[in-house]
């Protein structure tokens, strides 16, 4: 009984080491990511702010309660839905555009030049120096 209760001492304190490690490295990985999205939006001499921002949710997502904290992240990975939706309709035609080029050269076989970028004179560039 004794061994067994050793093993589960064991155990928990990899379990903790384990999920302290990954909360960190999440941590500091959506830092970076953030503050890269804020640096190109922002400028970079305005990324103190984000990391005042980031700094501030870290300690409140410390003490507040687990519900409400999984309610605010449900949130806003919702709210995150609405740029996503905007850039799809946005690039649907392109998608398509695309689509009927590889399809046209890959299953029909024509001799298609493939679509290289989007931008229309970066296309052509491209090909001329082929």
């Amino acid at each position: 009984m004794e061994r067994i209760t050793q093993v589960n001492k064991s155990i928990n304190g990899f379990v903790a080491i384990a999920m302290f490690l990954f909360a960190f490295t999440t941590v500091l990985g959506w830092s970076h990511y953030g503050s890269k999205a804020w640096e190109y939006l922002f400028g970079a001499k305005t990324t103190f702010v984000f990391k005042l921002i980031h700094l501030v949710t870290i300690l409140l997502g410390a003490v507040m309660t687990s519900s409400l904290a999984w309610d605010i992240s449900d949130t806003f990975n919702g709210l995150m839905m609405f740029p996503n939706l905007i850039g799809v309709v946005a690039l649907c035609s392109l998608v398509v555009k695309i689509t009927k080029n590889y399809i046209d050269r890959k299953i029909k076989n024509k001799d298609v030049a493939p679509v290289l970028s989007y931008k229309e004179e970066e296309q052509t560039e491209e090909a001329e120096e082929k």
